[in-house]
């Protein structure tokens, strides 16, 4: 059959109006055009699916069997368009976002923030995890979006620079090194440091950035950013860690110190699958993730061009 939805949409109309003048202002079009399409119908499925007499129109016996489907039909089919438009206008949609932790604690509530507020029918999942599971989430199509640090020269992905973070040593108010205005890694070292584990992308930057002869051997190891704060908290030892992970400035027991001798950065990018199109609500959350990481204010960050390291690039 070659039925067409002017046709079914022609055949409803006069069906739920009892006349062929008001379905055809109904649907702005001509009555010749709509009577035709509905004979067309009906030629189509070989019955007679309206009972015409000069003063009214009356579904037939077989018209009124095949009625409810096409309503539901028709229906099923409107709403399947306006669910298209809400996703190509951004209303509605879902992304999946995977990233470092300490992005996860300071950048992206900030961030989210904003972008629930434009977008509230839209929902995002935020996965934290390290360097080495975001690259793989991003192959293998879990996640739409990462946020780690620079992912090196890889073709399957398209990087955007976010920011710079610089490292400080974070520890109790009551510290001796408190009273300092910067602090040396050589000196953290002396003050039993807790250090993020081996394979995460903050262990990565410190040992990238630290010569051999100063590569500092931590007393403990955890994997989160949150479980060093809460045990710098309890007085196990130092932590060093990027802007994103220090403590708020008014934190009540914790301060932090720039770490200097020498001074080491992270570079953090935003990254996609390369040759791949993001949804509409993943182009839009991509788009609020840049425009957050230039507009916050967070201490020890600068957002900008990245000096040095580079990965593979995409606006």
């Amino acid at each position: 059959m070659n039925m067409s939805l002017r046709q079914l949409r022609a055949f409803v109309a006069v069906a739920q109006t009892g006349s062929f003048s008001r379905a055809a202002r109904q649907l702005a079009m001509s009555q010749s055009a709509l009577s035709q399409a509905v004979q067309q119908l009906e030629a189509e499925v070989g019955v007679r699916l309206l009972d015409r007499t000069t003063r009214s129109v009356q579904l037939s016996a077989m018209g009124s069997e095949f009625l409810p489907g096409i309503q539901r039909l028709l229906a099923d089919l409107d709403h399947q368009v306006q669910d298209l438009q809400d996703l190509k206008e951004h209303r509605r949609g879902h992304v999946a976002v995977t990233c470092v932790p300490s992005v996860a604690l300071r950048l992206l509530p900030a961030v989210l923030a904003q972008f629930q507020q434009a977008h509230p029918m839209v929902s995002v999942a935020v996965r934290e995890a390290p360097r080495h599971q975001i690259i793989t989430a991003l192959r293998s199509g879990d996640a739409e979006l990462g946020i780690a640090n620079v992912p090196g020269d890889d073709p399957d992905l398209d990087s955007a620079f976010l920011l710079t973070d610089i490292f400080a040593l974070v520890m109790r108010r009551d510290h001796p090194l408190a009273a300092r205005e910067t602090v040396t890694w050589a000196e953290s070292a002396a003050a039993g440091v807790i250090a993020m584990a081996p394979g995460t992308g903050i262990r990565l930057e410190m040992e990238r950035g630290l010569p051999t002869t100063s590569a500092t051997l931590p007393h403990h190891e955890a994997e989160h950013p949150a479980t060093l704060l809460a045990m710098v908290e309890a007085g196990v030892g130092v932590a060093p860690l990027p802007s994103l992970a220090w403590p708020r400035p008014d934190h009540p027991e914790l301060t932090f110190r720039p770490l200097t001798a020498p001074r080491v950065e992270r570079q953090l990018f935003l990254i996609k699958r390369s040759g791949r199109d993001l949804s509409p609500a993943g182009r839009s959350l991509h788009r609020a993730i840049l425009a957050g990481a230039a507009r916050e204010d967070f201490a020890g960050v600068t957002p900008g061009l990245p000096m040095g390291r580079a990965g593979r690039h995409a606006g």
